[in-house]
């Protein structure tokens, strides 16, 4: 049976595709087994802003987790056509440790990856690291998480009439709320800002929200929204046609997700 399923998911990634995953928040073990756990997570999804298209993919996360860390890594890459033109291509890789200092105190470590052709962004790497707090909890019912660290940036992004590189350091903060609704339905809300240092007007920021809806022990359907802002977005005035992205951005998502 388990094979049947991943056949069929894995049809449904080459028949479809285009599946970016932008909130780590939402895919955070907690608390993962010990040894090897994941899962796979199939969408659909509808975007306004830069790029209005109606999208379908896979991604997934893979977990190891043994005493008090937790390594866990996430993957996707997504192609998608609108009216048999490409309207998306980009790719995904987050890498992450996590060392749960005390009950309520861990520090963590990261590195990622991504690129996006249609937000014209060739390649943008992160390092960095920093402390999450648990603020308040209740078995079963809600729990808040506060995030504080900083990371290094490296972006090449396309200008159309020539490559912009550059290297920023930029605070990373978040603050995660989730709350059990009943036994199937589950709350969630996260929100980032990442100003850079030095520079209070270079910032970017993200919302996302919505609801799991466990079908079964191992299957639940997820549907969110999400939101961002980069105050700085690219802009090139002398380029044919003149490239001037949006600050904001908005993305609906339903998507189909397998524990294991």
């Amino acid at each position: 049976m388990l094979s049947r399923f991943f056949a069929v998911v894995v049809m449904m990634f080459w028949q479809s595709s285009a599946y970016a995953i932008s909130n780590i928040e939402s895919q955070r073990p907690g608390p993962p087994p010990e040894g090897w756990s994941g899962n796979l997570e199939f969408s659909a999804s509808g975007k306004s802003g830069d790029v209005d298209e109606d999208r379908y993919g896979l991604g997934g996360r893979l977990t190891f987790q043994r005493q008090r860390n937790t390594l866990f890594g996430v993957l996707s890459a997504a192609e998608a056509k609108t009216q048999g033109v490409k309207s998306a291509d980009e790719s995904f890789a987050h890498l992450r440790w996590i060392n749960q200092r005390t009950e309520r105190v861990a520090v963590e470590s990261f590195v990622q990856f991504q690129q996006n052709e249609f937000s014209n962004l060739l390649a943008r790497y992160l390092a960095g690291g920093g402390g999450r707090f648990r603020l308040l909890s209740k078995t079963d019912q809600y729990t808040l998480y506060l995030g504080l660290g900083a990371f290094h940036e490296w972006e090449e992004t396309d200008l159309g009439t020539f490559t912009d590189k550059h290297r920023v350091w930029r605070a990373s903060q978040y603050i995660s709320y989730q709350q059990q609704l009943n036994e199937q339905v589950n709350w969630f809300a996260t929100a980032y800002f990442q100003p850079a240092f030095g520079d209070a007007d270079n910032h970017r920021a993200l919302l996302d929200t919505g609801l799991l809806v466990r079908l079964n022990g191992s299957l639940s359907l997820r549907l969110a929204y999400n939101l961002r802002h980069n105050s700085e977005p690219p802009r090139n005035l002398a380029a044919n046609p003149v490239i001037d992205r949006e600050k904001t951005n908005t993305q609906y998502t339903t998507s189909l997700r397998y524990e294991f």
